[in-house]
């Protein structure tokens, strides 16, 4: 038996690779599949399943490619409707693969369909399970994506309370346990940065594993979730209707534009320049957006922006083909192309550029007639911040312009510079022309002794 899991951080999301002599599957995978090609070339196993724990919301899913590759079998839970072939199994069901197999829990909660694989070792020991969005490390998932809309969030925690607390807490307790996220999914409130832990450890630091009643377990899961992101709902829909396959999509999206034909048409399209954010503020096309392949690029581009919109890319020559990838992660299908050549030429060509004003956190003190607007979330924010600034989380910025005067001097900051430049290539585009970004964060501010912190 072989185990690997395949985390990928700017999508806070885990897959797996199990395989027993010479079959293997893979649960949940993203939607790009070489690494997962990779590991089914290099190991020389033969592909039989795909799992999935449930219609993803946050990314799209890799099942439909992989299986048709492979010609291998999707593996859904009780209630998952979807316009492909696939093999739904129900609780207690088990599969097998070589000298293991996998029991199928069903554990509705998250979603109706939310099933977890329990893996029954060649001993036929209980030794890990999969838990999807059931249950993370430090959390649970919330329960108000289920793509069946006649439920409310408090009728799916409770059916949530018993997955968690009927079937997957009644596990022994070196079990193993493996989800779908990690920290910075908008899938849970507040995951660990851990990976996988066990099924003891869970019952002794998992919060969310330590009611003594239904209801206030219920009370406390449905407290203070915050809004799920627009795209959420297309995902659902590719996930369970299926997905044109990405050698087609790569094929319609990885189109070259030279500056002239590029500069006819970002009028009607979201140009987004994926460049770090230091390139982008030293010269950039004007009204494009700057969320950089150097952070949570597809997360970000997917909450700030309809996935159903145009696309034109700009990146430094070489990352093209990354660019649009990790879009389609998380659902973008109408990309254009790029600007061959990147940046540099359109500004060879000559056309106007745009900057971006930086400064380092120690010369805040010196910009005493602007506003500070820390975009980072509210947890961070109320865990330490610049004392009288303003928090509006990056995700909100574009539903709080209302907040701000356009002719209003800003200072805007995030915890290391990341999201504050994407929040001020935002800002820019819509009017705010007096806007200073703090290239080091809120991380760099800290640093300094004589600053005050306000908890």
């Amino acid at each position: 038996m072989y185990i690997k899991q395949i985390y990928t951080s700017c999508m806070s999301q885990a897959s797996y690779y199990i395989e027993s002599d010479d079959a293997c599957v893979i649960i949940d995978p993203l939607r790009d599949i070489k690494v997962y090609d990779d590991l089914i070339s290099k190991r020389k196993k033969n592909l039989k399943y795909v799992f999935e724990t449930h219609f993803h919301a946050d990314f799209i899913s890799g099942h439909i490619d992989l299986a048709k590759k492979y010609n291998s079998k999707i593996v859904f839970g009780p209630n998952a409707n979807t316009k492909y072939d696939v093999l739904k199994v129900k609780d207690n069901d088990e599969l097998s693969l070589g000298k293991i197999k996998f029991k199928v829990l069903h554990t509705p909660g998250h979603t109706m369909e939310s099933i977890c694989y329990l893996l029954i070792d060649e001993k036929k020991n209980e030794h890990s399970i999969y838990t999807g969005d059931t249950l993370f490390i430090g959390d649970v998932g919330r329960p108000d994506l289920a793509s069946e809309s006649i439920k409310s969030s408090k009728e799916m925690a409770r059916l949530l309370f018993d997955s968690l607390y009927n079937k997957i807490m009644k596990l022994p307790d070196h079990v193993l346990v493996y989800p779908a996220h990690g920290k910075g999914t908008q899938c849970g409130k507040n995951l660990s940065s851990e990976n996988h832990s066990t099924i003891g450890e869970q019952k002794l630091f998992n919060y969310a594993l330590k009611f003594n009643s239904k209801e206030d377990f219920v009370n406390s899961i449905i407290s203070d979730i915050p809004s799920a992101p627009d795209y959420f709902k297309e995902s659902v829909i590719k996930n369970s209707n299926g997905y044109d396959t990405l050698e087609l999509f790569l094929k319609e999206s990885l189109k070259s534009y030279d500056f002239i034909d590029f500069d006819n048409l970002k009028d009607n399209s979201v140009v987004i320049d994926t460049r770090k954010s230091s390139e982008f503020a030293k010269g950039h096309i004007k009204d494009s957006i700057n969320i950089g392949l150097n952070g949570r690029y597809a997360i970000s581009a997917a909450n700030l922006l309809n996935v159903k919109s145009k696309i034109l890319i700009i990146c430094n020559p070489g990352f093209e083909e990354e660019s649009v990838i990790r879009l389609s992660r998380v659902g973008f299908e109408n990309i254009l192309g790029f600007l061959k050549g990147g940046f540099n030429s359109w500004r060879n060509s000559g056309r106007n550029v745009e900057y971006v004003n930086r400064i380092n956190s120690h010369k805040i003190d010196s910009y005493n007639d602007y506003k500070i607007i820390d975009v980072r979330n509210l947890f961070e924010y109320n865990n330490g911040k610049i004392k009288d600034s303003l928090n509006i989380p990056l995700f909100e910025i574009s539903s709080n312009l209302n907040k701000l005067d356009k002719k209003g001097n800003y200072l805007i900051h995030c915890e290391t510079g990341y999201r504050s430049m994407i929040a001020s290539s935002l800002l820019k585009k819509n009017g705010f022309n007096n806007v200073i970004d703090i290239s080091d964060g809120y991380q760099g501010y800290i640093k300094n002794s004589n600053v005050q912190i306000l908890n």
